[in-house]
């Protein structure tokens, strides 16, 4: 059985899944947002059941909950570059990207300069699930790590690797791919020791099995505005998959599928709605000042 508990802790969104009989499987969400649940909104749900035969000849069921959530941020104006400076010089220099990734928490921001097949065919396979363009040789990739929740002595850390692309059109833009994204602890070793316990993170993983049910698009464009002014816009998606012990909808009064995903999609958006500013702000200062 698989059993996912979804945590909200100052706003950072971030899931761990608990293995029983032998079976795991660990997930987490972006630089932007992770899975969650509050301590005041569970967000159990029923979306599909699935019947697996067990050892001793039992069935069980296997719930997923699907969250989705969608978002669109635009930036205050910043004047029309009219010297031999362009916007699209702005996009290609190495900082401007990263500043878009640091979001509101200032994450730490690392790129990647070996770059594996294995990672090139993630990329692929993320570009076509979220409908991203075709990935470039020109396409740059980079761990984004997230502090996540703190404890006494533990602290809970997110890792996303995200591609990001330029798109050179009649005005540049990016777009943020998440590819893959793992969770880790820091701190004290016997805490360390008991939340890789907990999460299975001990053990050897099989490396078909996808390590997260999580797909995001972070889409950035230039609008233009009168005098000659523009701003900055992010179109931003974020789809988690939730997987769960089918008899835990009825130890929830009141769950169902509808109000389950809204309330996740709700949550979800707001990380999106809370984070996807600051980014564009720091974005356009920086613009502005070059």
């Amino acid at each position: 059985l698989i059993i996912t508990i979804l945590v909200k802790h100052d706003g950072i969104l971030f899931s761990n899944a608990f293995h029983i009989n032998g079976r795991h499987r660990t997930a987490a969400a972006t630089a932007r947002c992770r899975a969650v649940l509050s301590s005041r909104t569970q967000i159990f749900s029923k979306v599909e059941n699935e019947e697996t035969s067990t050892d001793d000849n039992k069935t069980s069921s296997t719930m997923t909950l699907n969250l989705v959530a969608e978002t669109a941020i635009t930036s205050n104006l910043a004047p029309m570059t009219n010297n031999d400076k362009s916007l699209h010089d702005f996009f290609a220099l190495p900082q401007s990207a990263e500043l878009l990734m640091r979001g509101s928490k200032n994450n730490q921001i690392q790129e990647l300069e070996s770059i594996g097949a294995d990672l090139l065919k993630e990329y692929h396979k993320s570009c076509g699930r979220v409908n991203a363009l075709p990935p470039t040789s020109d396409d740059r990739f980079f761990d984004v790590t997230t502090s996540g929740v703190k404890f006494p002595g533990l602290e809970i850390m997110s890792v996303a690797t995200i591609g990001v692309k330029i798109t050179n059109q009649d005005l540049p833009g990016y777009e943020f791919v998440l590819i893959r994204d793992s969770t880790y602890a820091q701190g004290n070793r016997l805490f360390v020791w008991f939340f890789n316990k907990v999460t299975g993170k001990d053990k050897d993983i099989n490396k078909d099995e996808p390590s997260s049910s999580t797909s995001s698009l972070n889409s950035i464009r230039v609008v233009r505005a009168e005098n000659n002014m523009i701003s900055f816009e992010s179109n931003a998606n974020l789809s988690i998959q939730v997987q769960f012990p089918a008899f835990l909808m009825k130890a929830i009064p009141g769950a169902s599928k509808e109000k389950s995903e809204k309330t996740g999609g709700d949550s979800l958006r707001k990380v999106l709605e809370d984070d996807c500013p600051v980014a564009l702000e720091a974005f356009r200062q920086e613009y502005v000042r070059w």
